[in-house]
């Protein structure tokens, strides 16, 4: 039997002994991946399903959108029956051929066939990014200090011939490709 030392009662306590803290460690480790890998899925799998929710109900509010603009002259939809943002009732109308006018004081959205998009573009900083707009591939407007709306810019990016995005700090305005 060996002499009682200090040094040997602190590794007996702390696991140093036969490799205690070694194994101890190791699936402290593997335990603390594992959680941290479920979490991660976890969150990935709420993330996708979160996605996924919002997309198909944006696709529904599209899909009975275009229902609403048949082919009538003008259509009504209330603000209370309408789960679309404003840049994506723009785009879906105007790629129906029809004009988008809010109109606060009724609570909805007024659809115009065949009128130009003019709801938007009352505001005279229009006239200069209109000027911008010269043809040329890509153009970059700084979005911090810019007073017209996203839904303004993209009705007159596309009397241009344009696309705009909002990108970071950016609203480019991408040409379409095969326009004069």
């Amino acid at each position: 039997m060996t002499a009682w030392t200090p040094a040997a009662d602190a590794s007996y306590v702390l696991g140093f002994h036969r490799g205690g803290l070694t194994q101890n460690v190791a699936g402290s480790n593997f335990m603390t991946l594992g959680v941290l890998a479920a979490f991660v899925v976890t969150g990935i799998s709420v993330a996708l399903f979160v996605r996924s929710r919002i997309d198909k109900r944006r696709r529904a509010g599209i899909r009975l959108l275009v229902q609403r603009l048949d082919g009538r002259p003008l259509a009504y939809v209330p603000y209370a029956e309408f789960a679309l943002s404003v840049p994506d009732a723009l785009s879906t109308a105007q790629a129906h051929g029809y004009a988008l006018t809010p109109n606060p004081v009724a609570l909805r959205y007024e659809f115009a066939r065949g009128a130009p998009q003019t709801a938007f573009t009352g505001n005279p900083r229009a006239a200069y990014v209109a000027q911008m707009l010269d043809g040329r591939p890509l153009y970059r407007l700084a979005a911090a200090f810019e007073e017209l709306s996203l839904p303004e810019l993209m009705v007159l990016a596309h009397s241009r011939g344009y696309t705009v995005q909002l990108n970071q700090r950016y609203y480019e305005f991408v040409r379409y490709p095969g326009r004069p």
